[in-house]
């Protein structure tokens, strides 16, 4: 699937995560021409907000391509330091179809020390299954109560929605405006 070289800095006086992501090698050929238009993703698990997304820009007709872009995890704490893992993942845009997976590797952030750089430069894997710990991602999502009940009378499934808490804030204000589609 080919390697990726980045570094990882915990700023720990800033509260901030900086990801360089300098290159990759031997990128999986995913366009009809042998080559790819590869970028870059992140992804701190677990956590379920837009805001611990982030991605370098597109670069066209590479399976080599240098990025030497920097991204950023503002309000990164030490506590976030030793829990959460960074998720990379290298894919392929695609202007006609969904963009397509090629690789990825996960680092877990208790491995950096803080205010020093660490290299990598490591072989992509497939899509790796969740583990348990990370699990716990789909539980910061929030929670649900919700009751059901089948009505032989009227031949239907009744759901109830009773309530929801601890959602995740996906609009910029840190909040939501939830919604419940069944």
């Amino acid at each position: 699937l080919g390697t990726l070289d980045f570094s990882l800095l915990y700023d720990q006086e800033n509260n901030a995560l900086h990801c360089t992501i300098n290159k990759a090698k031997g990128l999986k050929p995913m366009d009809h021409n042998g080559l790819a238009d590869p970028y870059v993703k992140l992804h701190l698990l677990p956590g379920a907000s837009k805001a611990n997304k982030l991605r370098t820009k597109t670069l066209r007709n590479t399976l080599n391509p240098t990025w030497n872009e920097t991204l950023t995890y503002y309000g990164i704490t030490d506590e976030d330091m030793i829990r959460k893992t960074l998720r990379i993942s290298v894919c392929d845009e695609d202007k006609f179809r969904h963009n397509e997976f090629i690789g990825e590797t996960r680092i877990p952030l208790k491995k950096l020390k803080p205010n020093q750089t660490k290299n990598f430069n490591i072989c992509l894997e497939k899509q790796l299954p969740i583990d348990k710990t990370e699990d716990k991602s789909l539980e910061e999502r929030g929670r649900i109560l919700i009751s059901l009940k089948y009505s032989s009378q009227k031949q239907g499934l009744l759901v109830g929605i009773i309530r929801c808490a601890h959602l995740a804030a996906m609009d910029a204000n840190g909040s939501s405006a939830p919604y419940v589609k069944t």
